[in-house]
């Protein structure tokens, strides 16, 4: 708490800080527990980057964590030999975001680097494709991606157009550890500096030529497939009608409530396609008129989910089943030349199913850990031996195909899932037929995703200590499933319980424990790299669903069971 006091009281009396924070950071002043909260702990680069609350305090998003974030990041650069290259930033549309957004300018600017500036609020994946597009040295990307409306977050990303891998990413917090306000170097006015450069009308019509490019108009789609679309108040909604218009769908239709960009989320709960609460509005649309397939994308239009119609109902699909449906349309659809020689990745808690469809195609399928960095990453490395990328996914909702963009891409995946539902509405299917055609041939596989949240630093610190002891103790069974291998991703080791062999994974460090049953069923602990929470991936395949759905439920069971307990949540 000491740490805490004096990191506030530096920032209740520092010349460096605005009234509006110091009347904010006066209000607290009695509160220890705020104070520990918000000084405690500084925010740092996680999965996804830096994420937190907007409000005052070094736990928190505003511009003084933002400044310091950057200048950190600027120093980072210089001590590599890279900046003069620039720096490409963008932004969605939740609250703060543009302020964020020039204070980082403005911070580069300070260290002499220049910057590249999308003229309007931007989807994450623009941001990749515009480090690319420049050439730049790096990129920001100011977005919470589908987190509630009171977070905000900043993304960095490497000169591939790549978020910042561990290594770098470390180094960067160690570096903003080190720094206080008054070492940050910025500029007044940075929109009228000569290092602040902005990205044109003609960045958009790069990466919309990129996107016709990849998937063109066939003549074997069904272009009258009926379509609703929202952006979730998000960024999306300048790009995604856009990319379906160039594309010939002219029966889509879109949620009016939904389209204007707005931080606020007024319509949503939480601004997350991967659940079914951020349909309501969407759905109440289907009961005046029937579509195929309801899609939405989140604020920063780098995840999208889909809600197909059944011929009876709207199911909302998963992100694994998505996944699965877009590899095997691009692996029928895509000419023999891309095919050969080709790869697909997907992280370590996303289904299997892909794996023996790619096989039939004479796809190899490889695993990362969790986040699209490791995604992007692979892709650059897999292209250097001279292999093709087809496809990459991840669980939760996000897909990339081409050489354009290294960051998963909703808006191009919205133009593919539209044309995927096309592709088979020609053949007289849904999207849900072709998916249970693949399950007769290739198995029954169901995943599920639990999250577990937490309040406070107790309570992230007891998680910590539970992860420690099921990496020390070594499940033999969990729920009376028999384990065959474990896995730990930390210390980079993968153990085979039946023959006692130890051998390495050939992964980065992260800390993810993975169980694997006798009969390929896993399960999978990962703690939140940037918010506090702990997920459970639970995966099954059997030879029919419901003897699939039976299993899920006992080992699910037995897991929560496990967790209740070492969490002592019960």
């Amino acid at each position: 708490m000491d740490y805490a006091w004096q990191r506030y009281n530096q920032w209740l009396t520092s010349a460096s800080i605005d009234l509006d924070t110091k009347a904010e950071l006066e209000a607290i002043k009695n509160n220890e527990e705020e104070i520990n909260e918000r000084f405690g702990r500084q925010l740092v680069f996680g999965t996804g980057g830096l994420r937190g609350i907007v409000g005052a305090g070094l736990n928190r998003m505003n511009i003084y964590t933002v400044g310091l974030a950057t200048q950190a990041y600027a120093i980072f650069l210089r001590k590599h030999g890279l900046g003069d290259r620039g720096v490409v930033l963008s932004c969605d549309s939740r609250n703060s975001s543009k302020a964020f957004l020039q204070e980082a300018a403005a911070v580069l600017i300070g260290n002499d680097i220049p910057v590249f500036v999308y003229q309007r609020i931007s989807p994450t994946p623009l941001l990749s494709f515009g480090v690319r597009h420049c050439q730049a040295d790096g990129g920001i990307m100011i977005t919470a991606s589908h987190n509630p409306a009171e977070y905000n977050g900043y993304k960095a990303y490497c000169s591939k157009g790549i978020q910042l891998l561990p290594e770098p990413s470390n180094e960067i917090s160690l570096i903003m550890e080190g720094l206080v306000l008054e070492d940050i170097k910025r500029v007044e006015q940075p929109t009228e500096h000569p290092l602040w450069n902005w990205l044109d009308e003609e960045v958009y019509q790069a990466y919309y030529r990129q996107v016709e490019k990849l998937a063109p108009a066939r003549d074997d789609q069904d272009l009258t497939v009926s379509v609703l679309y929202t952006p979730l108040h998000g960024t999306g909604g300048g790009f995604v009608p856009q990319v379906l218009k160039n594309a010939g769908f002219v029966n889509v239709d879109y949620v009016q409530e939904q389209l204007e960009p707005d931080g606020n989320f007024p319509t949503v709960t939480v601004p997350n396609p991967e659940e079914i609460s951020a349909f309501d509005i969407a759905l109440q649309y289907t009961k005046q008129k029937q579509y195929d397939l309801v899609i939405a994308t989140d604020p920063d239009a780098d995840r999208v989910g889909v809600v197909v119609w059944t011929g009876e109902q709207y199911v909302l699909l998963s992100g694994n089943q998505v996944g699965v449906l877009l590899a095997d349309y691009l692996l029928q659809t895509l000419p023999q030349e891309r095919l050969t020689n080709g790869f697909m990745i997907k992280t370590v808690v996303s289904t299997e199913m892909v794996v023996p469809i790619a096989k039939d195609y004479g796809v190899e399928v490889f695993d990362t850990l969790t986040g699209f960095k490791y995604i992007g990453a692979q892709i650059e490395a897999l292209q250097q031996q001279g292999k093709n990328f087809i496809f990459g996914f991840e669980e939760s909702c996000g897909y990339l195909t081409g050489d354009f963009v290294r960051d998963k891409d909703a808006v191009l995946a919205s133009l593919l899932i539209v044309q995927m539902a096309a592709y088979y509405k020609a053949q007289g299917k849904t999207l849900l037929q072709r998916l249970e055609e693949l399950m007769i041939k290739y198995g029954f596989y169901v995943e599920r995703l639990h999250s577990y949240s937490f309040a406070s630093a107790s309570d992230v610190e007891r998680v910590a200590n539970f992860i420690e002891q099921l990496r020390q103790k070594r499940l033999t069974d969990i729920g009376g499933f028999p384990i065959k291998t474990f896995k730990d991703y930390l210390n980079g080791l993968a153990f085979d319980l039946e023959t006692g062999i130890e051998l390495a994974l050939e992964f980065p460090k992260e800390n993810v424990l993975q169980w694997e049953t006798k009969v390929g069923d896993r399960i999978t602990l990962r703690p939140s790299g940037t918010e506090p929470k702990m997920k459970l991936y639970l995966a099954i395949v059997e030879s029919s669903y419901d003897s699939a759905i039976a299993k899920l439920e006992l080992l699910e069971a037995a897991s929560n069971a496990m967790i209740d307990q070492g969490l002592s949540l019960k």
